[in-house]
């Protein structure tokens, strides 16, 4: 079995209509597959036609009660399997109840993981879990869970932001638990006539080289049609432009753990509290300033992004409102022609 986790902090990059599609995707391939909405707002169970199936029923709520109430659940009580080879697990509003009181159980992010060990799952080939907007306890199921992870980037700036935000928290998740999924990121609700298309992906294949998978999901009225009728594209259209994409999406992903990534990941970081904004700046971006090259501001008064390098050596340093830092951390640095020392980084 192979775990696939779709998430993102940010809300409105078609995080639901990914999993929904991919899972889809899967079972056309003839895989049995197993869609798990985590989502309290239930997108997921709407988009497949269940907002009436799973009322008054058990949800994915319920793997998480009977953890807290030391409770036994039945699977088949759970798990829809009305299509072929797509089993679906419907999520609703209850899930946010869930995230309170997990707060003070054992082990709450490895509990959808212990779930799925069980015997009974044994039968899916895949299992894709999608994902609240957050990271709560919900969203830590889904990543602890997960062999992969494939986040969307919608067409927007702060979409970078949620690039460091699953970065950070799988980091940490790694730290605490030892999981460390693979991360590859796919660039969704694509529209390639737009300019600010054109450059925003030049910018996150800079950032995140091989690990941006090169197929994309393009705006499609279609995929907008299909979940309005709860139905998966296939179901909707199959010869739609939007069928095509994620087919092409689902194989690359089940291929890209073979790719041979020869690139670094790298965090930098600075404590900056009353900074306005911060930028890394160096040889691996050009010198050039653009919300690419722009670090996230964290609850810790740390500002912090993550880029993939490729091996060598760079000089860099930080711009804090318009004023050059070099790196506090890094006690390498060279001068420079303007008479100050530049941060030196081998990779």
């Amino acid at each position: 079995m192979k775990i696939i986790s779709i998430a993102n902090q940010k809300g409105g990059c078609g995080k639901t209509t990914l999993a929904v599609n991919v899972a889809a995707t899967l079972a056309n391939m003839g895989k049995q597959t197993l869609l798990i909405d985590l989502d309290p707002q239930a997108h997921a169970t709407f988009a497949l036609g269940y907002n009436e199936k799973a009322s008054g029923r058990k949800t994915s709520y319920d793997i998480f009660r009977a953890s807290f109430d030391k409770t036994e659940v039945s699977f088949e009580d759970i798990v829809i399997n009305d299509r072929d080879h797509l089993s679906f697990i419907p999520a609703n509003m209850m899930l946010s109840a869930a995230e309170i009181n997990l707060g003070g159980v054992n082990g709450a992010a490895a509990i959808l993981y212990r779930t799925l060990s069980d015997p009974y799952f044994n039968k899916y080939e895949y299992v894709v879990v999608d994902s609240p907007p957050s990271f709560g306890f919900l969203t830590l199921n889904s990543m602890y869970a997960a062999d992969m992870m494939l986040v969307p980037i919608d067409l927007s700036y702060f979409s970078f932001n949620g690039i460091n935000s699953v970065y950070r928290v799988s980091s940490l998740l790694k730290n605490e638990t030892g999981r460390d999924p693979s991360i590859f990121f796919v660039l969704n609700i694509f529209d390639k006539r737009s300019k600010f298309a054109r450059k925003l992906e030049e910018e996150a294949k800079k950032r995140l080289g091989p690990y941006l998978l090169t197929s994309k999901i393009r705006a499609s009225v279609r995929l907008r049609e299909a979940a309005s009728l709860g139905k998966t594209i296939f179901e909707h259209d199959i010869k739609s432009s939007a069928s095509s994409d994620f087919y092409n999406l689902t194989g690359e992903l089940l291929k890209s753990k073979d790719k041979d990534i020869k690139v670094a990941l790298k965090e930098f970081s600075l404590h900056a509290p009353k900074a306005g904004s911060v930028y890394v700046l160096g040889d691996f971006n050009g010198w050039k300033k653009s919300e690419a090259t722009r670090l996230t501001k964290l609850e810790s008064g740390d500002w912090a992004a993550h880029f993939t390098l490729d091996r060598g050596r760079y000089r860099y340093k930080f711009l804090v409102d318009n004023e050059w830092i070099s790196d506090p951390n890094n006690v390498n640095s060279e001068h420079n022609v303007f008479g100050t020392a530049d941060s030196v980084l081998e990779v």
